[in-house]
C-alpha cells in the first residue's frame, strides 16, 4: 500500500508553507498528501492559543485544500481533524506516512523562536522520515543539491537510501559531507569513497560528490545548507528515547534549507 505524504497545518504562514512544500514532494512521489489539524480538546488552556488564529470547524483544512487544489490541480489531498495536542497526533500519523512534514515552528512560542516543541520532538521520535522547514523563507541563492550529512565509520543505510532517492527523483546531484576531527584527510577521503562505492554502482544516475572536512560536523552542515535543496540526516536508535543529538539540534536550528530526519531501521 502507498503511504501518504503528511503534514501537520496549525493556520500559522510556517504550517502553509509545509503545506505547500508537502504538496510538491507528495507529487513528485506520486502519493496522497493528507493535511492534519490537531485541535485540542481545550485548546485555550494551551501555551499561545489565544493569540493563534480563530476559525470555526473545518475552516482551516477547507481553505488549505482549496489553495491546494488551484495550485496543484493533480495532487490527491485528504484532510483531517484530529482531537488532541499535535506532537501526539502527528507522531500517530507519521506511523501511516511516507513522509511527516512540518514548519519548525507554528502559532505558539515567541518571537525569536527558531525550532518549536512539536518539530524536535518529532524529528527526535517519529518512526518515518521527518521534514522540518525552517522559520525563515528560503532566499533566492541556487539550491541545486542535496546534502547528506554522513558519518562514513558508522553510515546510516535509511538515510542514504533516502538522500540518494531524493537526489534521482529531483535529478539533482548528491553532496555527501563527512565530519571527522581524526586521521588523515587523505584516510578519510578514502573512507567516504568506499562508504559510497555500493551506492554509486546501484545508483548510476546519481552524481554523488563526496567531501570530507575536519570542521565539526554542525558547522559544515548548515554552511551546506545555503546551497541546498533539502539536507538529509540519519537518526539512530539512542541510548534514551527521543534523544536527537547535538549535531540533529544544532542543524535544525541553523539550517537554511528543509531539513530531512531519516531514522534507522
Amino acid at each position: 500500500m502507498d503511504l501518504p505524504v503528511t503534514v501537520g497545518v496549525d493556520g500559522s504562514d510556517p504550517s502553509l508553507a509545509a503545506a505547500d512544500w508537502a504538496a510538491r514532494e507528495a507529487l513528485s512521489l506520486g502519493r496522497e498528501l493528507r493535511v492534519l489539524h490537531a485541535l485540542p480538546l481545550m485548546p485555550d488552556l494551551l501555551p499561545g492559543r489565544s493569540v493563534g488564529r480563530r476559525t470555526g470547524p473545518g475552516d482551516l483544512l477547507h481553505e488549505v485544500r482549496h489553495v491546494l487544489a488551484v495550485r496543484y490541480p493533480g495532487l490527491e489531498t485528504r484532510a483531517e481533524e484530529v482531537h488532541d495536542v499535535a506532537p501526539a497526533a502527528l507522531l500517530a500519523a507519521g506511523e501511516d506516512a511516507e513522509l511527516l512534514v512540518v514548519a519548525a515552528r507554528g502559532a505558539g512560542g515567541f518571537p525569536g523562536l527558531r525550532v518549536g516543541s512539536t518539530a524536535l520532538h518529532l524529528a527526535a521520535r517519529s518512526g518515518c522520515p521527518t521534514v522540518v522547514l525552517p522559520v525563515d523563507p528560503v532566499g533566492p541563492e541556487p539550491r541545486e543539491q542535496i546534502v547528506l550529512g554522513l558519518d562514513a565509520r558508522r553510515p546510516a543505510e535509511a538515510a542514504l537510501e533516502f538522500a540518494f532517492a531524493a537526489a534521482h527523483r529531483h535529478g539533482l546531484p548528491l553532496r555527501v559531507v563527512h565530519a571527522s576531527a581524526t586521521g588523515a584527510p587523505a584516510d578519510e577521503d578514502a573512507l567516504l569513497a568506499r562508504v559510497l562505492a555500493p551506492w554509486r554502482a546501484s545508483r548510476p544516475g546519481v552524481e554523488a560528490v563526496a567531501e570530507s572536512t575536519d570542521a565539526g560536523a554542525g558547522l559544515a552542515l548548515v554552511e551546506a545548507s545555503a546551497k541546498a535543496r533539502l539536507l538529509v540526516l540519519g537518526r539512530r536508535g539512542a541510548l534514551l528515547v527521543g534523544a536527537l543529538g547535538p549535531i540533529g539540534h544544532a542543524v535544525l536550528h541553523h539550517a537554511l534549507c528543509p531539513v530531512a530526519v531519516v531514522p534507522e531501521s
